[in-house]
């Protein structure tokens, strides 16, 4: 009955899109699992402080990212209409927003030491988090611009420049975590800051490959910019406001279980972080579907077929549950193998273990809630899934959590527990909230 019902040409539409926007996606977490493999030979406690430190930023950034995001619907729908030119505005009006959002939370993550100490982080993870966090926190200011480029880039389907970006970030990236990290060729050894001076540097080279690219997409439609249209920038921020607090919602719970772990020692936050990575790497090809999604959505409607944003939205979420299905099974059968790709000792590979068969239990439901979240943001709707997404993770899934960690003593694998009631009950409330809007968008 599925393959029967599967949308197979809508989905061959959404993969064109959905590949290259993935391999982005993966190429973003390759630097924390680049930064993991070099640090890593630093020993668990830098293994602690990077994961503690960059949890910290991606939960700010992801912020930041789903306000920026705002002009997704916008821009597919103007494309899809035929209006370019309301595109190329679109884009001049998220750049302001994405430089008048990223100045609050630079300074925000100045206050990360006196949060970690309040929670009751061990204090040998600390002041590494603290000190890598200080140096990366500048990589807010270009790393938002480049999400507002790259959802510009990816709404008019033009993703090439995109995998070129994140090509040259990853070979900065890996060249200086080596030079900087150890100190070779006549550089100083700066350890765990050395790696996020790798990956600031690396955030540069994105924003700078993407604006490029931008800049010639809108010389090619002879773009000229009409000035401040006040109307504008504020559907951007209607839209993205709710979509970058439903992001912030389920990033934030990652970061508090991470504090919370903290509190179990380095070497049980190590082996936490290392699961987290993998999780990470996995839930990049849900999202890239997402952006594509919401991306095919946006067309579809702006060219005012309802019927094709449906199956968009269809297929994207049936391949994504597949695959997530299958990285599940295989995070289930090979652990000791996946966990020693980061060089983990067997105590460190003993803690991490039950963490990583949480985590192939709710690879599905990532997989599916990410989707279904791009769908919907593709239709328009951004503020019903914040909602959903609070009443999952802190209504559904925290308070299971801690009863689970803390309460009955499971230690990390109670609060990982909690991640996954969350996450299921999320993917479940989205999808009924997708059928729910299928009607007001025609039958499929």
């Amino acid at each position: 009955m599925l393959i029967k019902k599967f949308p197979w040409p809508e989905a061959k539409s959404v993969l064109q899109l959905a590949a290259p926007i993935a391999l982005t996606q993966i190429g973003m977490v390759m630097y924390g699992t680049v930064d993991m493999l070099f640090v890593g030979r630093l020993g668990p406690v830098a293994i602690a402080s990077v994961g503690l430190g960059s949890m910290t930023y991606f939960t700010g950034f992801v912020v930041g990212m789903g306000v920026v995001m705002g002009i997704d619907s916008h821009s597919s729908k103007a494309f899809g209409a035929g209006r370019p030119d309301l595109c190329g505005q679109l884009l001049v009006h998220t750049l302001v927003l994405a430089l008048a959002v990223a100045v609050p939370l630079f300074f925000v993550f100045g206050f990360a030491g006196w949060a970690y100490r309040f929670i009751g982080v061990d204090p040998r993870a600390i002041e590494g988090a603290v000190g890598y966090l200080n140096v990366l926190r500048w990589g807010v200011f270009p790393g938002l611009c480049f999400v507002a480029c790259r959802q510009f880039l990816q709404s008019m389907s033009v993703t090439a420049p995109l995998l070129v970006a994140i090509v040259l970030g990853n070979l900065v990236n890996a060249a200086l975590d080596a030079v900087l990290i150890f100190g070779r060729l006549g550089a100083p050894a700066l350890g765990v800051r050395g790696s996020a001076f790798a990956t600031l540097t690396a955030n540069f080279v994105m924003f700078s490959v993407v604006a490029f690219a931008s800049w010639r997409r809108l010389s090619a439609i002879d773009f000229k910019f009409h000035g401040w249209h006040r109307r504008l920038f504020v559907d951007i921020v209607a839209l993205g406001v709710p979509g970058g607090a439903a992001m912030a919602v389920e990033v934030a719970i990652f970061s508090l279980v991470t504090a919370l772990v903290g509190r179990l020692g380095a070497e049980i936050l190590a082996g936490h972080q290392l699961v987290l990575n993998l999780a990470s790497l996995t839930f990049m090809i849900p999202m890239g579907l997402s952006h594509a999604a919401a991306t095919r959505v946006g067309q579809a409607l702006g060219r005012g077929d309802p019927r094709t944003a449906v199956l968009s939205g269809r297929a994207a979420t049936i391949m994504s549950v597949l695959f997530m299905a299958a990285s599940g099974i295989i995070f289930a059968l090979f652990p000791r193998f996946l966990l020693g790709l980061f060089g983990a000792d067997d105590a460190l590979i003993s803690a991490a273990k039950p963490l990583l068969y949480c985590g192939a239990a709710f690879q599905v439901f990532d997989g599916a809630q990410a989707v279904l979240t791009g769908a919907l943001r593709g239709l328009g709707q951004t503020r019903r899934p914040l909602l959903i997404n609070i009443l999952g993770h802190w209504l559904i899934g925290l308070p299971i959590g801690l009863t689970l960690g803390f309460g009955l003593k499971w230690g990390a694998v109670g609060l990982w527990m909690g991640l996954v009631a969350g996450l299921a009950s999320v993917a479940i409330l989205l999808w009924r909230e997708w059928e729910l809007s299928v009607p007001q968008t025609g039958p499929a």
